[in-house]
C-alpha cells in the first residue's frame, strides 16, 4: 500500500506499546472471569482486524493517506484487544491444569500451535508462489479473521473456576507488592524479562541478517522461518517427556543457552551461504523460543499461588515486554544504523553485529539462570538422559505407562 519504513516500524512496535492496557483485562477477569475476557477480547479482535481488508478500497476511492490511517487505527485495535485479552491466558491455563500435568499440557499446546504454524505457512508459501496480488492478501487476512472469531468462540466456552476473578480483584499496588516481596517471584521477573530480550534479540534479527546478509530471497527465507518452526515442534516434543518430570529451571538454561551458541554461530558464519549451517541456527532458535516460553510459563504457575495469578502475570508481561521493545527498537535496531555507518560488508556488518550481543546475552544468560529451584533436577543430570539410549527408552516407557493409566 505503499507505506515507508517509518510507518512499518510504528506498527510493529504495537505489540509492545499496547501492553500497558492488559490493567483493563485484570479489571475485566474481576468482573467476568478469564475466560469471557480472553474470548470477547479475541472476538473484538478480529472484527477490528477485518478493516484491514477495506484499506485497498479506501485508497482506491480516497487517497493513500487516508487509507493508510485506516491501516494503522485496525492494527492498533487488533494489537489493543490482543494486550486485554491475552491477561487471562495463563491465568486460564492455571485454573484448568494441576501441578501433575501443567507441564504436559504446555508443552502438548506449545506443540499443536507450532504444527498448526507450520502446516498454514506451508499453505502460504505455496499461494505466494501463485499470487502475491493486494487480492491475495485480503483473502488471507479474511481468512485469519474467520479463524480468530471461531477461536475466540471455543476459549469462551471453557469452563472455569471462581479463581481468575478472584484475582482479577485483587489491588495492583497488593500483586506488585507480592512480586516484588517474594524472592522466587522477584527472581522470576528478572529471568522472564532477559529470556524475553534475549529471543528479541536474537530470532527476529536473525531473519533480518539472512536476507541482508546473504541476499536471500523473501521466498526463500519462509523456508528458514519454516525450519524454526520445525525447531519449536521438536521442544515441544522433548517438553513433553522431559518438563513435567525434569523441572522448568534446567530446561529453561538449556533452551536459553542456545540463543548464545547461535550468537556465536552467526559471529563465524562462513562466507558464502550454506543452507545447512543457517538451517542449523533457525532450528535451535525454534528450539529456544517454545522452549523457553514453556519454561517459563510452566515455572509461573508452579510458583505463583493462584489468588496473585493475573495482577503477576499482567506485570511480568507489561515488564519483560517493554525490555523487549526497547532492546530491539533502540538496542538491535539503532546498533544496525550504527554499524552501517562504517565502510563494512553486509555480511560483516551482522558478524559485528552478532558479537556484540554475545556479549549482551552473557549477563542476560546469567540472569536468567539465576531462579530459585524449585524440585528441579541439576542441567548436567538432564544431559545425561540425552547421552544415555537407556534412559531415553526408561522415560519413553514411564510416558506409555502414565498414558494408559
Amino acid at each position: 500500500m505503499g507505506a515507508d519504513d517509518l510507518f512499518i516500524g510504528f506498527m510493529a512496535s504495537f505489540l509492545y506499546l499496547t501492553m500497558p492496557l492488559m490493567f483493563i483485562g485484570k479489571r475485566l477477569i474481576g468482573k467476568f472471569g478469564a475466560a469471557h475476557t480472553f474470548g470477547t477480547s479475541w472476538l473484538i479482535r478480529n472484527a477490528f482486524a477485518t478493516l484491514m481488508v477495506l484499506v485497498p478500497v479506501v485508497i482506491s476511492i480516497s487517497n493513500q493517506s487516508f487509507g493508510l490511517n485506516l491501516l494503522a487505527l485496525s492494527a492498533f485495535l487488533f494489537f489493543a484487544f490482543r494486550s486485554i485479552g491475552f491477561t487471562a491466558n495463563t491465568p486460564l491455563i492455571g485454573d484448568i491444569t494441576g501441578k501433575d500435568n501443567c507441564g504436559h499440557f504446555l508443552s502438548r499446546m506449545w506443540l499443536h500451535f507450532n504444527m498448526f504454524y507450520f502446516v498454514t505457512l506451508l499453505v502460504l508459501m505455496l499461494i505466494f508462489r501463485h499470487s502475491d496480488s493486494t487480492q491475495t492478501f485480503q483473502f488471507i487476512i479474511l481468512g485469519g479473521c474467520v479463524f480468530g472469531i471461531v477461536a475466540s468462540i471455543l476459549v469462551y466456552h471453557i469452563p472455569e473456576s471462581t479463581g481468575p476473578m478472584i484475582s482479577g480483584r485483587r489491588p495492583v499496588s497488593q500483586s506488585f507488592s507480592f512480586l516484588w516481596r517474594n524472592i522466587q517471584c522477584r527472581k522470576l521477573l528478572f529471568s522472564w524479562t532477559a529470556a524475553t530480550t534475549a529471543n528479541m534479540l536474537m530470532i527476529p534479527f536473525s531473519m533480518v541478517a539472512l536476507k541482508n546478509g546473504y541476499a536471500v530471497s523473501d521466498h526463500k527465507a519462509l523456508f528458514f522461518a519454516l525450519i524454526q518452526l520445525f525447531g519449536g515442534i521438536v521442544a515441544s516434543l522433548l517438553n513433553i517427556f522431559l518438563l513435567g518430570r525434569v523441572g522448568p529451571k534446567p530446561m529453561l538454561i538449556l533452551y536459553s543457552f542456545g540463543l548464545v551458541v547461535n550468537a556465536f554461530l552467526w559471529v563465524i558464519s562462513p562466507q558464502q551461504f550454506v543452507p545447512f549451517y543457517q538451517a542449523a541456527i533457525f532450528f535451535i532458535n525454534g528450539m529456544a523460543l517454545a522452549g523457553i516460553n514453556t519454561s517459563l510459563s510452566h515455572y509461573f504457575l508452579t510458583a505463583v499461588p493462584e489468588t496473585e495469578r493475573v495482577g503477576t502475570n499482567m506485570f511480568y508481561l507489561i515488564i519483560s515486554g517493554a525490555a523487549a521493545g526497547i532492546a530491539g527498537t533502540v538496542l538491535g535496531g539503532g546498533l544496525l544504523a550504527l554499524l552501517r555507518i562504517f565502510d563494512l560488508s553486509s555480511l560483516s556488518i551482522y558478524r559485528t553485529f552478532f558479537a556484540i550481543i554475545l556479549f549482551i546475552l552473557l549477563p542476560l544468560f546469567y540472569i536468567i539462570k539465576g531462579i530459585e529451584r524449585i524440585e528441579d533436577w541439576r542441567v548436567k543430570d538432564v544431559l545425561k538422559i540425552f547421552l544415555s539410549f537407556r534412559d531415553l527408552r526408561a522415560l519413553l516407557a514411564l510416558k506409555k505407562l502414565e498414558n494408559k493409566s
